[in-house]
This record gives structure tokens, C-alpha cells and sequence, in this order.
């Protein structure tokens, strides 16, 4: 009985402080534009006081007790009743009936189980796996990607490829081409690359090729 006290008295000192602040906001907009901007933001509205305090000091003060009476409320118990509230809500929901294939029932809750004392709960199916089936596996891979080597000034024709440059400093800059000019090549790897083709050493291009 106490707590559903205290809730009532948390509900009038939340509805007292919403009303008092809004007439407070709407009083500062009444003062000035710029006042009622700052009227509606909390904390920093305690500024506007001066100004308003001849017309707004009575909605202060009634928002005022409204915390008061708010925040007294919750601390002597109210929150625990608000809590209760809370956690039955999220912890119950509407029962769902549905029918399954045999033209039985089932009670399905919100956490997705079933219950019914007539059903019979479906067997787990079994799909053995034909191991004829897999005797034509090979035992390796069919293939495998290598890096071969090709002419730099066919670096052209290779544009989407998958490459590894190597330059005259002897960096390497692994990646796929993405564009390529008459005097420079663009590579996309980690990040991208331009190239000058004339600083380039060795130019090494990924192939599949078949394993033996």
C-alpha cells in the first residue's frame, strides 16, 4: 500500500515539473526569443531567472517541489514498484494458438516453446551422408595460383589482372590493376598505386595452373 502511494506521489511530482517547465519555456519565449532557448535547456536555464523571475518564478517554484516530491517518492520506494511494472511487462506477452498439421494445438509464448500434453514432440530427422558419392573426390586440389613472370611493356594488356610489381628500389606492390596510361599504372591492393612504368623492374602476373 505504501509503494502504491509513493508511485501516485512520483506521478504528480513528474507531472508538476513537465508542466512547470514547459510554461517556463513558454514563458521566456514570451520575453524573448533568445531567452526561451536557453529557458529550455536544462541547467543552463537557471540563467533566464533574472529576467524572468516576476512571471516565471511561480512555475520555477512548482517544478521545483514537482522534483522534489519526484525524487523523495522514488527514494523511499516508489521505484521498486515502477521496476516490478517494467520487468512484468517484458517478461510476459499474449499466448498464441496455432494448429499444427495433425489438427492439434499448440500455445506457442513469447520465448518460442511450445506446450501441448497431447502433442508428441517432432523426432530429430537423420540424413545419413552417401559415402559413394564421395569415393570420386579427388584427394588434392585441381588447381593452384602461381606468380609467372611477363614482359613490362605488355603491362598494357593486363589491366583487372592480379599482379606483383617490383620497382628499381626493389619494392614490391601486390594487387590488381585498375588502370593503366602511357605512363604510369594504377594497382589496387591495400591501398592504391600509381606506378610510373618507366621505374618498373619486374612485373610477375597471377595464373591458375593445373596440379599434376
Amino acid at each position: 500500500m505504501i509503494e502504491l502511494v509513493l508511485t501516485i506521489i512520483l506521478g504528480i511530482g513528474v507531472l508538476l515539473f513537465l508542466v512547470s517547465y514547459l510554461t517556463y519555456i513558454v514563458t521566456g519565449f514570451k520575453h524573448h526569443f533568445v531567452t526561451g532557448v536557453i529557458a529550455a535547456l536544462p541547467v543552463l536555464n537557471v540563467v533566464t531567472l533574472p529576467s524572468l523571475w516576476d512571471k516565471g518564478r511561480g512555475k520555477f517554484l512548482m517544478g521545483l517541489v514537482g522534483l522534489v516530491l519526484a525524487g523523495g517518492s522514488w527514494i523511499l520506494g516508489a521505484n521498486k514498484t515502477v521496476n516490478n511494472y517494467l520487468a512484468h511487462r517484458n517478461n510476459t506477452s499474449p499466448e498464441t494458438v496455432i494448429r499444427s498439421s495433425d489438427n492439434t494445438q499448440r500455445i506457442v509464448t513469447n520465448k518460442g516453446t511450445a506446450s501441448n500434453n497431447n502433442l508428441t514432440p517432432p523426432r530429430a530427422q537423420y540424413n545419413p551422408i552417401d559415402e559413394s558419392k564421395m569415393l570420386g573426390l579427388p584427394s588434392k586440389a585441381l588447381y593452384s595460383m602461381h606468380f609467372d613472370p611477363v614482359p613490362v611493356n605488355q603491362i598494357s594488356t593486363l589491366q583487372g589482372r592480379i599482379v606483383k610489381i617490383t620497382n628499381q628500389q626493389n619494392e614490391e606492390i601486390e594487387g590488381r590493376i585498375k588502370a593503366v596510361s602511357a605512363s604510369s599504372v594504377v594497382v589496387e591492393g591495400d591501398y592504391e598505386n600509381e606506378i610510373p612504368i618507366a621505374t618498373i623492374k619486374q612485373v610477375l602476373l597471377m595464373v591458375k595452373k593445373a596440379n599434376r
